[in-house]
């Protein structure tokens, strides 16, 4: 090789060494210094915001400003400043303070700077459609995940938690959770710690969720063998056929599970008392003969006659 052509070499590897170690060390000092600035933004809206006493009133409610500095700090949104969603708060006193409607619609909308991925399926989904009698989305982001306490979903503290999500669920589908699908089998087993139970997610899904009037629906009636294929292996076609959430009442479509209920109650209610009547009858024989002979404890009731003592 050629001196020239060596000194062409050694100037491109030197180049890409430079490169490399800026690329490595240059990042790692960024990254640093943004926590440090997050760190440093976050201890003085903490100043106040870390008070458990700290609130307002807004359309006559009291609405808690606490945030719990221990469970942010293990958030998912720990290490990011406050004002990364608070985008419109840079002063004290807050003069531009947003409240009610407002400020759930400026910070939600801030989550699709770092979750593009899902806030576009979001949008097509049920829950990121106008709701016109609310003026409002029929579900945001925080509704599911939480605020300042937003945990990976394999976290026990997380309200998208397997056992969790059905309580999430519960807060808008409140009578559904607790008529219907707490008197499931599914919801009685997610109930006692069950982790292959179908939750909510695992039928309707969860950025995609539809309505079951809608053909692209995980729960459109068509869909529903193979939706409950995910967990049984051999979903039969009459599946679509049966209703999951039902209430147990008299009429309607828990009727025959209302009734067996009832039978089985009953039948439990006489079998036990009877039994319990029983046992008292025999233990009301035992006292009453506790006080007679060995003769006639042994005396035959039938022949009246004695055994040999």
């Amino acid at each position: 090789m050629c001196p020239k052509n060596r000194r062409t070499l050694l100037a491109m590897v030197l180049t890409i060494i430079i490169y490399l170690t800026f690329l490595i060390f240059g990042s790692a000092v960024y990254a640093e210094d943004s926590l440090a600035k997050a760190a440093r933004i976050n201890e003085g809206c903490l100043r106040c915001h870390g008070a458990q006493g700290l609130k307002t009133k807004f359309d006559g409610n009291t609405v808690s400003l606490y945030v719990d500095e221990e469970k942010y700090k293990v958030s998912m949104h720990g290490t990011m400043a406050c004002t990364y969603c608070h985008t419109n708060i840079s002063d004290y006193p807050h003069t531009k303070a947003l409240t009610g409607k407002a400020l759930v619609d400026q910070v939600n909308s801030e989550c699709r700077r770092c979750h593009q991925d899902v806030t576009s399926l979001y949008k097509t989904s049920i829950h990121g459609q106008l709701n016109k009698k609310k003026g409002q989305l029929n579900a945001y982001c925080s509704d599911c995940h939480g605020i300042h306490n937003i945990y990976k979903k394999e976290d026990l503290k997380a309200t998208i938690y397997h056992s969790n999500v059905i309580k999430t669920c519960g807060k808008c589908h409140e009578e559904i959770y607790e008529k219907a699908y707490m008197e499931s089998f599914h919801g009685k087993s997610v109930f006692l710690g069950g982790k292959k139970a179908a939750s909510c997610v695992s039928c309707h899904g969860s950025h995609t969720i539809l309505g079951p009037a809608n053909p692209a629906s995980t729960v459109y009636k068509d869909n529903i063998p193979e939706t409950c294929a995910k967990c049984h292996l051999y979903p039969l076609e009459n599946f679509k056929e049966g209703k999951e959430h039902f209430f147990l009442e008299p009429k309607g479509d828990g009727a025959p599970m209302f009734w067996t209920l009832m039978f089985f109650t009953w039948l439990t209610i006489i079998v036990v008392t009877t039994l319990i009547i029983h046992m008292e009858l025999e233990l009301y024989r035992k006292l009453k003969n506790a006080g007679t002979t060995d003769v006639n404890r042994r005396k035959d009731v039938n022949t009246d006659k004695n055994y040999p003592v």
